[in-house]
């Protein structure tokens, strides 16, 4: 993480609502696509984002290592896209593919067809940890701290989704 924006971290955590807002910016759309590929549906996306970033603004100043501000934001998110689903009734249901095409709408991260319906062949959370990893570029261990499991076990369900992945497009 470069100085400007752990600069912008430290101002959030003073309270300065601008340099949150800054942040929010930088990782918005990696947010919503993420909650767009775990609620299913753009509702659900919008509202779970809204209530992450809500509740990352009010306890930013809680955050102790400035360094992880995105692995923090991406779990708030993960949990609030899980309390949305069960509050809803929802279980995570695939994502229509014609939902997929805003994914790629302002930046290079595009779907194929047929990619858009492998991905929904995968079940939670070896889906989720593979979009993470692509959309987020998190490493193994900090889908660790996400998902509350090893290393090893993201490495394991990395590389199983992707076998899955490659078996289906084959």
């Amino acid at each position: 993480m470069n100085e400007e924006n752990l600069k912008l971290i430290e101002l959030s955590k003073k309270g300065d609502a601008h340099a949150f807002s800054q942040l929010y910016s930088m990782y918005s759309n990696e947010l919503y696509r993420y909650a767009l590929y775990m609620t299913g549906n753009t509702q659900d996306a919008e509202d779970a984002v809204q209530e992450a970033v809500i509740f990352a603004w009010r306890s930013v100043h809680n955050l102790k290592e400035n360094d992880k501000f995105k692995l923090w934001l991406f779990k708030i998110l993960t949990n609030k896209c899980k309390t949305l689903l069960i509050r809803n009734n929802k279980s995570h249901d695939a994502l229509p593919i014609d939902e997929y095409d805003f994914i790629g709408a302002d930046d290079d991260f595009t779907v194929s067809t047929e990619l858009k319906s492998a991905l929904q062949s995968l079940t939670p959370p070896d889906g989720q940890i593979i979009m993470l990893s692509i959309i987020g570029g998190f490493k193994s261990d900090e889908l660790a701290q996400i998902y509350n499991m090893k290393p090893s076990t993201i490495r394991s369900r990395q590389k199983r989704g992707l076998e899955k992945l490659k078996a289906i497009l084959s």
